[in-house]
């Protein structure tokens, strides 16, 4: 996938907790999915009665290498798949299919999108230690102002939204014809936050040229 720039003035804003939430419980079905998918042709051979046995007939079933060659493989392969699924879903698509389907993307600190094998590699790292500490660094995002978790802090990235652009509302007409005074104040004040608008925007270019071309490792927008 080519590499593309999701700024700010590209209407790109943090995404919080709503919408990763539900992207990710999408990616846990997918991933459920395919693992079965992909054991079908070893579980065939393999018998999976020994783990509603209880412990004595799992430590009987473990005694047998044949057993435990099956069961190794399936756990192997679960394990592949896990780390496959993201680093390419990350690192070479700009998000997992969960994401995807809430319009959902990982970007690094210079705004780049997808953020390539290697950086999708240390976020997966950084996941596990946001799991590992009892959720706290998955919570993180709840309270930070740039919905940044955890492993998003360790990896340099950031999971955006492209932000809808606002319906404009039809002004109502007046019941009765103001003074020119007033009309001139409101099409002034209009101006004027046109103009604020506008000055924002271009800040906001400025700025994310800036991270692009010199690398500044940072999220202030």
């Amino acid at each position: 996938m080519k590499t593309v720039y999701l700024g700010q003035s590209d209407g790109w804003r943090p995404a919080g907790a709503l919408w990763r939430l539900p992207a990710t419980l999408v990616d846990m079905v997918v991933y459920c999915a395919l693992c079965a998918l992909f054991a079908i042709p070893v579980a065939r051979r393999f018998d999976s009665s020994a783990f509603w046995g209880g412990i004595d007939e799992l430590a009987r079933a473990a005694s047998d290498p044949n057993w435990l060659g099956h069961a190794s493989g399936i756990i192997g392969l679960w394990i592949a798949l896990w780390w496959c699924y993201f680093v390419v879903g990350w690192g070479l698509l700009g998000a997992t299919p969960g994401k995807w389907v809430f319009g959902l993307r990982i970007i690094d600190y210079r705004q780049r999108c997808p953020i390539g094998p290697a950086r999708a590699l240390l976020r997966l790292a950084a996941f596990i230690v946001s799991s590992v500490t009892f959720e706290w660094g998955h919570l993180m995002m709840l309270v930070r102002s740039d919905r940044r978790a955890l492993h998003d802090i360790l990896a340099g990235t950031r999971v955006v939204r492209k932000q809808r652009p606002a319906r404009r509302q039809a002004a109502s007409e007046p019941e009765d014809t103001g003074s020119s005074d007033e009309d001139a104040n409101t099409e002034g004040g209009e101006a004027r936050s046109g103009e604020v608008e506008s000055e924002e925007v271009q800040e906001a270019r400025v700025y994310e040229s800036r991270v692009r071309s010199k690398g500044v490792e940072s999220f202030e927008w």
